[in-house]
């Protein structure tokens, strides 16, 4: 049932997404992936990862890390208001910070009721991020004249109301300051592995940002959006699920047999964007996105091996071995940070420079598997 929620949130999306092309220029896109790849990372930090506690938290602390989560994470959003506004003008930094602070507030809600197996809520809210998100996006041009970046701070905002209206009137909280230190492990382990693993992947948009310009983001941000749908379908949603279901379980058969199926069933999805012709994709984004055949063919075999890691990175979370992954990040990002400067120095058309992307991301993903398989424990 969830799985099929994110199936419809991503299908409104997909679907938005040749009419959000020609509302906003590229360099708008460029613009708003750059955002995004900022609230991503600052996500993963902002309330110490109480979220992915509340999966393995026992009943009586769940209502307090969802309050003490939330308050965790307005702090961290006035904090870094205070650092960004060094960097981008007022409506960059509105976008980002309502961004993290709704982020943070629904998934803590979604867990929560995920853990009691709420599955008809969790579902319905899959579908009404995306939905309150593409109609904005979509309507609010039509008003007024309004950045890409600014629509997104105006869902968020909604978003933000709406959540935390839901948790006021179901009293889904009770004030606490000391549970979070009965699940310091996830503060102290899985935070730095989530807060690598999400800078890692967007390190793209700020190299590319940087390197190239605004306009490669553009192409960048569109290609990455349309791959990330069966991405965002697996982290969340069936990653959640097996870190619920290996809180008991002592054998690692079952992670290993359900990442060879994820991503033997995943190959054929991916394997299409190689045959694609452009012209497909100029007559779905316009005329004006030339050359962005050559994004999706880069990006579709990283973003494969993707697939393998839910149930494996799940069960190494479910056991609370998450240093794991926080030390094969730091050789992925390695990786990726020389390969970038090799490609940098050796090739004239810097946009090959996201070559680095699917090699880093291929060694990632199956070293995981290969971490479990060889130490479980």
């Amino acid at each position: 049932m969830i799985t099929s929620s994110l199936l419809v949130g991503a299908i409104i999306t997909f679907i938005a997404l040749p009419f959000l092309t020609r509302l906003y220029s590229v360099h708008d896109f460029g613009q708003y992936g750059v955002a995004l790849a900022i609230v991503s990372v600052l996500s993963t930090i902002a309330n110490l990862r109480l979220d992915q506690a509340q999966l393995v938290a026992d009943d009586a602390d769940q209502k307090s890390l969802i309050f003490e989560g939330s308050v965790f994470s307005l702090i961290f959003c006035v904090l870094s208001a205070g650092v960004l506004s060094f960097f981008f003008d007022s409506s960059m930094i509105l976008a980002i910070c309502f961004g993290v602070l709704s982020n943070t507030v629904l998934q803590s809600l979604y867990n929560y009721k995920f853990a009691h197996e709420a599955e008809v809520f969790c579902a319905g809210l899959n579908i009404y991020r995306s939905l309150i998100v593409v109609v904005a996006q979509l309507s609010l041009p039509l008003l007024m004249s309004i950045s890409l970046v600014c629509s997104y701070a105006v869902s968020s905002v909604i978003m933000l109301f709406t959540v935390l209206l839901y948790i006021a009137i179901h009293g889904l909280y009770q004030v606490s300051w000391s549970s979070y230190k009965n699940y310091k492990d996830f503060i102290f382990s899985n935070t730095p592995h989530a807060l690598l693993n999400s800078f890692s992947h967007n390190l793209p948009y700020y190299v590319v940002s940087h390197f190239i310009g605004y306009q490669a983001v553009g192409f960048y941000a569109i290609v990455e959006r349309t791959l990330r749908v069966p991405i965002n379908l697996m982290s969340q949603t069936i990653r959640q699920f097996f870190i619920r279901k290996f809180k008991h379980a002592d054998s690692p058969r079952e992670a290993l047999k359900s990442s060879v199926f994820l991503s033997l069933i995943s190959l054929p999805f991916f394997a299409l964007f190689f045959v694609l012709p452009e012209s497909l994709y100029l007559m779905i984004f316009g005329q004006h996105w030339v050359g962005i055949s050559l994004y999706f063919q880069i990006l579709a075999l990283g973003y494969w091996a993707v697939f393998c890691n839910p149930p494996s990175s799940a069960y190494l979370i479910a056991k609370r071995n998450s240093q794991q992954l926080f030390k094969l990040q730091i050789v992925e990002l390695i990786i990726k940070f020389t390969l970038f400067a090799a490609l940098y120095m050796l090739i004239d058309n810097k946009m090959y420079m996201l070559l680095a992307v699917p090699a880093s991301l291929i060694f990632y993903n199956f070293a995981i598997l290969y971490v479990v398989w060889r130490n479980p424990k």
